[in-house]
């Protein structure tokens, strides 16, 4: 079986393109006490011809998170899902990332004593510290931001509605399968920044569930 690439954190939801349950009803994003920030638990799916999982594998080289217990819980929810019979994504494997996010982060603001530390964040050159994208580069100026890594790239138009909240416009991409996503937009919060260079931000995907991540500048 072929096995995919991790999509754009942003965009992929379209591995689930064809499924008969929704992506909203799989729990991607989960709230604990039992991380510091931000952990994670990348498995490896596979879709068999009837369209129910045949098998999950755990990715131990990008999984940090140790709770047996709720990585039981995200994979058997996993397991619940079923692609149709028109699908085109059975008889294929598919990588994805359950995301443990510390309960402080569920519903918090970013501290009023933080906000004009954002002014650094608008521009330069980031990538995703918390282990979830470890080869993406994400290039950002005034006007755009540039998602790249070895096999594909991708570009969003970046507008700051506020100094902790933007939003990202999908211009175009390497990936023709995107095409279709051209003009949607995902809305991005900074929530916390934990030195100079990190910061935790809540991002509201294409399917309306939210995801929480951290994010390092590089350079600028």
């Amino acid at each position: 079986m072929k096995v995919s690439k991790f999509l754009l954190l942003f965009l992929s939801i379209i591995s689930f393109w064809g499924c008969e349950k929704s992506v909203t009803k799989i729990k991607r994003q989960y709230f604990t006490d039992d991380v510091k920030n931000v952990e994670l638990l990348a498995v490896n799916y596979c879709v068999d011809n009837n369209g129910q999982i045949s098998s999950v594998v755990i990715n131990p080289e990008k999984t940090n998170y140790k709770n047996q217990e709720k990585i039981n819980e995200a994979i058997e929810n996993l397991k619940k899902i079923y692609y149709s019979e028109d699908s085109k994504l059975r008889n294929n494997c598919y990588d994805y990332i359950f995301i443990f996010a510390n309960t402080k982060y569920e519903n918090k603001k970013l501290d009023a004593s933080k906000i004009s530390k954002c002014d650094n964040l608008k521009t330069g050159t980031f990538k995703y510290s918390d282990g979830s994208f470890p080869e993406m580069t994400i290039i950002r100026d005034d006007k755009f931001q540039t998602e790249k890594n070895l096999h594909q790239t991708s570009t969003f138009r970046i507008e700051w509605s506020d100094n902790t909240n933007y939003s990202l416009t999908y211009v175009k991409g390497s990936n023709k399968r995107l095409d279709s996503l051209i003009g949607s937009k995902i809305y991005v919060e900074i929530i916390d920044i934990l030195d100079d260079e990190n910061y935790v931000y809540k991002a509201t995907l294409l399917d309306k569930s939210i995801v929480i991540g951290i994010l390092k500048k590089i350079n600028s």
